[in-house]
């Protein structure tokens, strides 16, 4: 059920034009300037967009007081690394862009903007499929978790045992 889900988004985001994208990003930036989580958290992990998905990342300049950190796989285990001006990124062999390096922040985090390929009404997240941000949310679950998801992308599927669900989520 979630493979065929996965699919299906991942084709239909093929067809997402660069100018939706854009008012999709700006959407949820400005929705996200009104949720008092974010607004209030110092410590914020966001991600660098691949795959169609929404940048979020003009969020970094736009908030200079907050510390912000991209996820980057280590040991089979997400970890978020401070951004920078200077930070380097560098594909994982997942395709994603990822810090090369940087400061630890993880367990400093407050709020957490998660990449999604479908929620549900329930905030269960459809991710890519490899369980990383499922695991890490039952290591660290302090987080305020806001998924993000284009418009046309709630979806329903059950639920299974190892599934974390989020606080909340945006679509664009």
């Amino acid at each position: 059920m979630k493979k065929v889900l996965r699919k299906q988004i991942i084709e239909a985001r093929l067809g997402i034009s660069q100018e939706q994208r854009l008012q999709s990003s700006k959407k949820v930036m400005d929705m996200l300037s009104e949720e008092e989580h974010f607004l209030k958290a110092d410590f914020v992990g966001i991600f660098y967009p691949t795959q169609n998905e929404m940048d979020l990342t003009p969020l970094i300049e736009k908030y200079p007081d907050k510390i912000f950190a991209y996820p980057k796989i280590v040991n089979d285990k997400i970890q978020f690394l401070q951004v920078d001006k200077t930070i380097e990124l560098k594909k994982s062999h997942f395709g994603v862009s990822e810090p090369s390096y940087g400061f630890d922040i993880t367990s400093k985090l407050e709020v957490i903007i998660v990449p999604a390929l479908g929620m549900t009404k329930t905030n269960y997240r459809l991710g890519y499929g490899k369980g990383y941000y499922d695991k890490f949310f039952k290591v660290y679950q302090n987080p305020y978790k806001i998924g993000i998801i284009y418009e046309q992308e709630e979806v329903s599927f059950e639920p299974q045992a190892h599934d974390v669900p989020l606080d909340t989520y945006f679509k664009g």
